[in-house]
Protein backbone atom coordinates (compact mmCIF):
# COMPACT_ATOMS: atom_id res chain seq x y z
CA UNK A 1 0.00 0.00 0.00
CA UNK A 2 2.83 2.42 0.86
CA UNK A 3 4.47 1.81 -2.52
CA UNK A 4 0.72 2.41 -4.41
CA UNK A 5 1.33 5.89 -2.15
CA UNK A 6 4.34 6.90 -3.41
CA UNK A 7 4.23 5.65 -6.91
CA UNK A 8 0.57 7.47 -7.67
CA UNK A 9 2.18 11.17 -7.61
CA UNK A 10 4.59 9.83 -10.06
CA UNK A 11 2.03 8.17 -12.32
CA UNK A 12 -0.68 11.73 -12.05
CA UNK A 13 2.81 13.45 -13.33
CA UNK A 14 3.92 11.10 -15.91
CA UNK A 15 0.02 11.55 -17.61
CA UNK A 16 -0.14 15.44 -17.04
CA UNK A 17 3.13 15.68 -19.29
CA UNK A 18 2.34 13.23 -22.02
CA UNK A 19 -0.93 15.28 -21.90
CA UNK A 20 0.73 18.83 -22.11
CA UNK A 21 3.27 17.23 -25.16
CA UNK A 22 0.62 15.52 -26.77
CA UNK A 23 0.40 17.49 -30.61
CA UNK A 24 -1.03 16.95 -33.71
CA UNK A 25 -0.04 18.18 -36.92
CA UNK A 26 -1.80 19.52 -40.43
CA UNK A 27 -0.17 20.52 -43.42
CA UNK A 28 -1.48 22.83 -45.99
CA UNK A 29 -1.25 25.66 -48.62
CA UNK A 30 -1.18 29.08 -47.29
CA UNK A 31 -0.63 32.87 -48.93
CA UNK A 32 1.87 34.70 -47.05
CA UNK A 33 1.50 38.56 -46.84
CA UNK A 34 5.22 40.62 -46.26
CA UNK A 35 5.29 43.78 -45.64
CA UNK A 36 8.40 45.04 -44.80
CA UNK A 37 9.10 49.26 -44.64
CA UNK A 38 11.36 51.04 -42.51
CA UNK A 39 8.96 51.94 -39.82
CA UNK A 40 7.29 48.46 -39.34
CA UNK A 41 7.01 44.88 -40.30
CA UNK A 42 4.21 42.96 -40.89
CA UNK A 43 3.55 39.48 -42.02
CA UNK A 44 -0.25 37.76 -42.38
CA UNK A 45 -0.78 34.31 -43.18
CA UNK A 46 -4.35 33.27 -45.04
CA UNK A 47 -4.92 29.88 -44.25
CA UNK A 48 -6.07 26.90 -46.41
CA UNK A 49 -10.17 26.20 -45.31
CA UNK A 50 -10.18 23.71 -41.56
CA UNK A 51 -7.01 25.40 -40.11
CA UNK A 52 -7.51 27.54 -37.13
CA UNK A 53 -4.93 29.14 -34.83
CA UNK A 54 -5.86 28.88 -31.09
CA UNK A 55 -3.68 29.85 -28.17
CA UNK A 56 -0.77 27.84 -27.95
CA UNK A 57 -0.20 26.50 -31.43
CA UNK A 58 2.45 26.89 -33.62
CA UNK A 59 2.83 28.22 -37.18
CA UNK A 60 5.75 27.18 -39.79
CA UNK A 61 5.91 28.45 -43.41
CA UNK A 62 7.67 26.21 -44.87
CA UNK A 63 8.64 28.25 -48.35
CA UNK A 64 10.21 31.14 -48.35
CA UNK A 65 11.19 32.66 -51.52
CA UNK A 66 14.57 34.13 -52.55
CA UNK A 67 14.45 37.67 -51.91
CA UNK A 68 18.60 38.25 -50.62
CA UNK A 69 16.98 40.72 -48.27
CA UNK A 70 15.18 43.10 -50.71
CA UNK A 71 11.53 43.13 -50.27
CA UNK A 72 10.40 46.21 -51.87
CA UNK A 73 7.88 46.80 -49.65
CA UNK A 74 5.39 44.16 -50.42
CA UNK A 75 5.33 40.28 -51.31
CA UNK A 76 2.32 37.72 -51.77
CA UNK A 77 3.67 34.20 -51.97
CA UNK A 78 2.14 30.54 -51.78
CA UNK A 79 3.94 28.60 -49.07
CA UNK A 80 3.67 25.46 -47.93
CA UNK A 81 2.45 25.62 -44.10
CA UNK A 82 2.91 23.24 -41.36
CA UNK A 83 0.40 23.98 -38.00
CA UNK A 84 1.28 22.22 -34.73
CA UNK A 85 -2.08 22.39 -32.67
CA UNK A 86 -1.23 22.22 -28.74
CA UNK A 87 -3.31 20.18 -26.22
CA UNK A 88 -5.96 21.14 -24.52
CA UNK A 89 -3.76 21.29 -21.33
CA UNK A 90 -0.94 23.39 -22.91
CA UNK A 91 -3.76 25.34 -24.57
CA UNK A 92 -5.23 26.08 -21.02
CA UNK A 93 -2.14 26.65 -19.66
CA UNK A 94 -1.16 29.44 -22.13
CA UNK A 95 -4.59 31.23 -21.81
CA UNK A 96 -4.12 31.31 -17.88
CA UNK A 97 -0.41 32.93 -18.46
CA UNK A 98 -1.39 35.38 -21.16
CA UNK A 99 -3.95 36.89 -18.96
CA UNK A 100 -1.34 37.00 -15.74
CA UNK A 101 1.41 38.86 -17.98
CA UNK A 102 -1.46 41.52 -19.51
CA UNK A 103 -2.73 42.21 -15.77
CA UNK A 104 0.79 42.91 -15.05
CA UNK A 105 1.48 45.28 -18.15
CA UNK A 106 -1.65 47.06 -17.11
CA UNK A 107 -1.49 46.97 -13.33
CA UNK A 108 2.04 48.17 -13.67
CA UNK A 109 3.10 51.73 -12.60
Amino acid sequence: MKRLLLALPALIAGGLWLWYRREKVMEGEGVVYLQSEHEHFHLHVDLPPGMEIEPGDTLEILTVPQTHGQTNGEMTYASRIRLTKASSLRRELVKRSSLVEINELVEHP
